[in-house]
């Protein structure tokens, strides 16, 4: 394409182009190319870097088949991994494409020949924000929506594998809420004892019963139906309407019986699960159960959760926003690493992601640390892109 293009007249560097003369064309036949470019190259990367994410799951497939998964069942399971690999596939592809694009013309001094027609950085890098822009788009939906769905569904396809036993619900770090009244938590599990064991038990009159145990062990375990007995722990309950006092003790032993609940299968959500209004409501109800809280214990819990639904729907945020700020620093990086080798691009965007995704797990694991305010710190990645991706462009245009 570069080789159509000649360089205009002076006064065209100038912003006076003469009559008849349409040195626009050009930049919108560069922009074309380029855009064209990025769109190939990040198809590819996609296809590739979806198949590579989706081999780390082969093991589970299989397990389910040796299990005796029918296939018409398997195949169901294999759909609904591809909604959720998107959510990290799309942020790669779209990183490694701006690095080996923008890469490959520097080294071919495509970018100096652009440069010196006076193209200014900003027009050439037009196509690629739009590109951002648009795949962000997509990837609201995915993270928003469709991936939360097809995680749950890929867990509700691997409960449908044989009877299970209500027991067999009762994961360590997982919020329960199927056992209506009642909302279950377990910090952790050793062997067949439960530890940090905090329920929430929906009263007639609309007030919640708060329990927390330091431990807990199944005395029954029948079909769809648990008998709990909780070890050391306090109980509150708020003021009844009319009423200033709330009623606060401690136990030695307390039992509990739940029931499974049928919808959706008997199968509690995770985080992971929710689409993005889900954890935007369970905040509002945190923040309503703090209005009420008295004792420091339930408090402190309360906060916890809302922390926890916040990082969560910031973490959505994140991921649809590192798109954009992925793009904001592949392409002028691309060109200042002037490699046009796939392997080093790779290598530099698989770097990149890497660091991402690094401490975004790294905040997801401080989640419960409230004075952290782990739903802003897990902002500080993209805000780095941000910011590094205009200084390169800034230091290219100083050239």
């Amino acid at each position: 394409v570069l080789h159509i293009v000649r360089p205009p007249p002076l006064c065209y560097y100038h912003g006076t182009a003469p009559p008849g003369h349409r040195g626009g064309s050009h930049v919108k036949i560069i922009q074309r190319y380029i855009g064209g470019q990025l769109l190939k190259t990040f198809s590819i990367s996609l296809g590739v870097f979806t198949f590579i994410l989706f081999m780390g799951n082969v093991i589970r497939i299989l397990d389910m088949l040796e299990r005796g998964v029918a296939g018409g069942l398997l195949l169901r399971l294999f759909l609904s991994f591809i909604p959720y690999l998107l959510v990290f596939s799309i942020p790669m592809s779209i990183l490694t494409s701006c690095l080996l694009v923008f890469g490959r013309l520097s080294a071919d001094n495509e970018i100096t020949a652009m440069r010196a027609c006076g193209i200014s950085y900003r027009k050439i890098f037009q196509s690629g924000v739009l590109l951002a822009l648009a795949l962000a788009a997509v990837s609201w939906v995915v993270n928003a929506s469709l991936a939360p769905r097809a995680h749950y569904a890929i867990r509700k396809l691997r409960n449908q594998v044989g009877a299970q036993s209500p027991a067999a619900l009762l994961e360590p770090g997982v919020f329960i809420d199927y056992f209506k009244p009642y909302q279950f938590y377990i910090g952790s599990k050793v062997g067949s004892l439960f530890k940090d064991v905090i329920i929430y038990e929906k009263l007639p009159d609309g007030r919640d019963r708060f329990l927390k145990a330091s431990h807990g062990e199944i005395v029954s375990d029948e079909a769809r139906r648990i008998v709990f007995k909780l070890f050391d722990g306090t109980m509150e309950e708020p003021p009844k309407e009319g009423e200033s006092a709330s009623v606060s003790a401690t136990f030695k032993t307390y039992i509990v019986k739940m029931g499974l609940d049928e919808e959706d299968g008997g199968v509690p959500k995770k985080m992971a699960d929710y689409t993005f209004a889900e954890p935007i409501a369970k905040t509002r109800q945190w923040r309503a159960r703090l209005a009420t809280a008295r004792s420091p214990i339930y408090r402190r819990d309360t906060l916890r959760r809302i922390s926890i639904t916040l990082t969560e729907a910031s973490e959505r945020l994140v991921y649809t926003f590192c798109v954009i700020a992925f793009v904001m620093v592949g392409m002028p990086l691309g060109i200042v690493a002037h490699r046009g080798e796939t392997s080093v691009g790779a290598a530099i965007s698989l770097a990149l992601v890497g660091l991402n995704y690094a401490f975004i797990i790294c905040v997801e694991a401080l989640q419960e640390r409230v004075w952290l305010y782990p739903f802003v710190l897990i902002w500080l990645p993209n805000a780095a892109f941000a910011v590094l991706g205009p200084w390169l462009t800034w230091r290219l245009d100083r050239r």
